[in-house]
This record gives structure tokens, sequence and C-alpha cells, in this order.
């Protein structure tokens, strides 16, 4: 395949890509609120892990004498290489001949278009697939097309859970207690409260049904024949605990449906942040690369937009056709992982 310049240019058609891929991810809601973008000019991302943390409180002295010496809180320096991650597709032999006549190549350019948002979304949402990973197992695990990769960011045991009883049982859940417990074991650990809790509209549902949550939110609001999400949320403020964030995003992999995160399960969290604030959280990040396809002259991309998703248009000649191919390489990564905490809530 050589690379087909006649209707967009690859710079061209990685600022759309990349404006598409924003767009995508604001509609469908997306884990880098908490593992934010961040585009490193290499194939290599290098982070210090399980550097947060409570450290040592300064320590008075006397007056004329030298300070006392602190520390950072500990961390082992973490090395990860960034996979390659990529998809084509083809744009239709019908369509190309129905835009022979087009001069301008409109129709063309509108079907190379439609391809490279097909093309930019199915990346990311694989990459949004990991995220999920990294926030639920603390670990990575790929096994495709004969590339194995496979890694633990070590969270600790304790911050992944199971509620005594689960909240789809009524009658005797008691998910503030719960909720409670969790947190004071990530206070624990991290020195400050968790500010976000992450869960499925399934687990918001099993939440409001429960008996003593309903008894609680009537001291909050009166007695409510139906428990709303306004009224989960009031009562969790009362009782000091985190904003609730509803995340139910699925995506297809391999033909098959799955969900990014478990929707039975609950997680504490940092804030959320700026998807592309890359430096904003503790947490860690999803480190996009740089592709050899970035750095070909004919791709004309700027050096200093080389790192993240290059989408060209391709040509072939035996069948004519032409192909839209994105190019990543990417990770997410928790350099923090003890600022993440799992439970397992609900059926």
């Amino acid at each position: 395949m050589a690379l087909w310049t006649d209707v967009v240019t690859p710079a061209e058609l990685t600022g759309y890509a990349r404006a598409a891929l924003e767009d995508y991810e604001r509609a469908k809601g997306t884990l880098a609120r908490w593992l934010p973008n961040r585009f490193v000019p290499d194939i290599v991302a290098r982070f210090v892990n399980g550097g947060a943390g409570m450290s040592n409180a300064a320590e008075y002295r006397s007056y004329d004498a030298e300070s006392s010496i602190g520390s950072l809180p500990g961390g082992a320096r973490t090395t990860i290489e960034l996979p390659p991650i990529g998809w084509k597709l083809r744009v239709s032999e019908y369509d190309q001949l129905r835009a022979r006549g087009l001069v301008d190549g409109e129709q063309v350019l509108s079907s190379i278009e439609r391809a490279t948002r097909r093309v930019t979304f199915d990346i990311v949402d694989r990459l949004e697939f990991e995220r999920g990973k990294a926030i639920e197992n603390a670990a990575y695990a790929i096994n495709e097309n004969e590339f194995i990769l496979s890694g633990s960011w070590s969270r600790a045991g304790g911050h992944t859970v199971t509620a005594g009883v689960l909240w789809s049982t009524p009658a005797t859940a008691t998910p503030l207690s719960d909720l409670s417990t969790w947190r004071d074991v990530y206070v624990a650990s991290n020195g400050a409260q968790p500010e976000a809790i992450l869960t499925s509209t399934k687990v918001v549902a099993a939440l409001s049904r429960t008996a003593e949550f309903r008894a609680l939110a009537a001291t909050v609001a009166g007695t409510p024949s139906i428990v709303t999400r306004e009224t989960v949320s009031q009562v969790l403020t009362a009782f000091g605990l985190p904003p609730i964030y509803v995340y139910d995003r699925q995506i297809k992999k391999g033909g098959t449906t799955a969900k990014v995160l478990t929707d039975t399960k609950l997680f504490y969290l940092p804030a959320p942040v700026d998807p592309n604030a890359g430096e904003a959280s503790e947490l860690g990040a999803t480190f996009w690369g740089q592709t050899l396809e970035s750095q070909e002259p004919e791709y004309g991309i700027a050096p200093a937009d080389q790192p993240g998703l290059v989408v060209g248009a391709l040509k072939t000649r035996d069948p004519i056709a032409v192909w839209v191919h994105g190019a990543a390489i990417g990770l997410p990564g928790l350099a923090n992982p003890n600022l993440s905490l799992v439970a397992t809530v609900s059926a």
C-alpha cells in the first residue's frame, strides 16, 4: 500500500481523527478522567510507582540549628514498554465509483472521514478497555495476534474487598457501613479521603433499594417512594462520602460486547481531572507513545504533535482500493495503585 494524498493529507486526517476522538470520549464517558492522556515522544513510559501516600511530618528545630532532612515517599521507578495498536478499514469500491465524476472529491472525502471516525473509535475503545482493567485489576494482560504482555501494578490486598452482604440483598445489606469501612481503609493507606465513587447504574439501583439506604434517605428528604440518584448523592454527602459517578461504557471486542468495568463493582478513586491534563492525576495516566508513521516526512506531522494517534489514507492497485489506517502506541499505567479501591457489592 502507498500513502494516498489526492483528497486529504495524513496531517489533516490526523487532526480530524483527534478531534473526533475527543468528541467521542466526551459523549461516551471515559476513564481518562482518572487516567488522563499523557503524550510521550518514545515507546516507553517511565514513572515512580507507589510514590504517593503519607510522608513524615516536618520536625521542630532549635534556633540557629540545621533543619532535619526529609524524604519523598518511597516508590519503585517503573519503566513500561508501550505496545502498538493499529486498525484499518477499506473504503468500498462502490463509494469510489460513485464519486468518480466529482471533481472536488467531496464524496470520497466523506467516505474517508466516515472510515476515519470508525478507526478512531475502535482504537480508543481498545485503550478504554485497558484503562478499565488497570483500575479494576491493577494489572494488564494482553494476548492478541501473537502479542503477549502482562504485569501487575501491585495494589495492596486490602484494597480489593467484597461486601459482607451484597447490596442486591436489600433487606439485610448495610451499604453505608460498608462504604464507611472502605473509606477508612483508603484513608489509612493514603492519608486522604477518596474523592469519587465510580460505579454502574446497576449498583446505584441496588444501593437505592436497600432497606438501610431507604431509611437513611427518609431522614434526608422525607420518606421517598423512589430513591432518586439525586437523593443517593444527598445521603452520601450527609455521611461525608464522596459523590457518585455513574459509568456503564461497553465496547465490542473480538465480535463480543464487553463491559469496560464489571457492573457489580464499586470503585473509590481520587477526584476526576481533565482527560488531557496528563500530569493531573496521582493515580496514573494513559501513555500515548510515538509511532513510526508519525515521523514519516510524507505524513507532514509537526514534531510536537507526533506522539498520539495518527491516521493516513492508503491506496492499493489490485483491486484499486482506498484504506484508512490508524496507528497508535499506548497503554494506561497506575503510578499509585492504592489510590484505588475496588469492592464487589452486587450479584
